[in-house]
C-alpha cells in the first residue's frame, strides 16, 4: 500500500482507498509512464512464471522499527499487520482471531496476565486490558536480560517532543513539568483514555506507570497532569 492506504497522505484519520494493492500498482504504472516506459493496459493480478527474474524488490524495515513507528504515531494499520506476523510465527492463522490467540500466548510466556484481546489496534469493544498488565509489559520491556524487547520503550512518544505527545506537555500548560521526561503510549477512544509509559522523577529515578480513566477525550489532559505530577516528585 501507499501512505498507509490513505486517500490523503497528510490526513491521518482520513478516508482509506478501497483497494490498496491496486492503488499502489496504478501509482507504479503512472511513475513508469512519467519515466518514458510504455505501459500497456491497466494493472491486473497475475502470477509470475517459475524462474522469472524479479523486476524490482523492496524489503520491509525490521520488526523493531515497525514497532517503534506503530507506538510513536499510534498507527493502527501497523499494529494489525504486526499481529498477523505474530500469528504466523506462533503457528496461527493470520486473522483477528489468530492474532489474538498468538499475542495472548506471547504475553503468557512473558508472565503478563489480565489481558483479553480481540484485535491489535485496541479498537474492539471486546478488548480487556488492566493497568497492571500494561505495567507488567513495560517492566518486561525494560528487563536488561531481554534486550530484544527494548524497542518497545524506545518507540514511546516523548512529552512536548515526538509522536502523539508532541502537542502535549507544552509551555504554560498544566502538565509542562512532564515535557521531555514523560514517555508514554497514548490510548484515547470514545469513553476511555489511557496513558502508559515511563517517567523520570525529580530524583532521576526511572518509573513505569499506567493511568486509565473512563470518560471523554478531555480526560487526556488530566492523565498528562498526573504523569507530570509524578515527574516533579522526589520518591526516594
Amino acid at each position: 500500500m501507499i501512505d498507509g492506504g490513505r486517500e490523503d497522505a497528510g490526513e491521518k484519520y482520513g478516508d482509506r482507498v478501497d483497494d490498496p494493492p491496486r492503488t499502489a500498482a496504478e501509482a507504479f504504472a503512472d511513475r513508469l509512464r512519467d519515466e518514458g516506459v510504455e505501459v500497456r493496459g491497466g494493472p491486473d493480478p497475475a502470477t509470475a512464471p517459475d524462474g522469472a527474474d524479479p523486476a524490482a524488490s523492496v524489503s520491509s524495515p525490521p520488526v523493531s522499527a515497525l514497532v517503534e513507528q506503530m507506538l510513536l504515531q499510534s498507527e493502527n494499520n501497523i499494529a494489525e499487520a504486526l499481529a498477523r506476523q505474530v500469528a504466523l510465527a506462533e503457528g496461527e492463522d493470520a486473522s483477528f482471531e489468530g492474532g489474538a490467540r498468538a499475542m495472548t500466548a506471547v504475553l503468557e510466556r512473558l508472565g503478563v496476565d489480565g489481558v483479553r484481546l480481540s484485535d491489535a489496534s485496541g479498537l474492539s469493544v471486546d478488548n480487556r486490558i488492566s493497568p497492571h498488565a500494561l505495567v507488567e509489559m513495560l517492566l518486561a520491556a525494560a528487563d536488561p536480560d531481554r534486550p530484544d524487547l527494548g524497542f518497545t520503550l524506545s518507540g514511546l512518544p516523548t512529552g512536548n517532543f515526538s509522536g502523539t505527545l508532541a502537542g502535549r506537555y507544552g509551555p504554560s500548560s498544566r502538565s509542562e513539568q512532564g515535557a521531555g521526561v514523560v514517555r508514554a503510549k497514548t490510548g484515547t477512544l470514545s469513553g476511555v483514555s489511557t496513558l502508559a509509559g515511563t517517567i523520570y522523577d525529580a530524583d532521576g529515578r526511572l518509573l513505569v506507570f499506567a493511568f486509565m480513566a473512563d470518560g471523554d477525550s478531555a480526560l487526556a489532559s488530566n492523565l498528562d497532569l498526573l504523569a507530570s505530577t509524578v515527574a516533579t516528585c522526589g520518591c526516594s
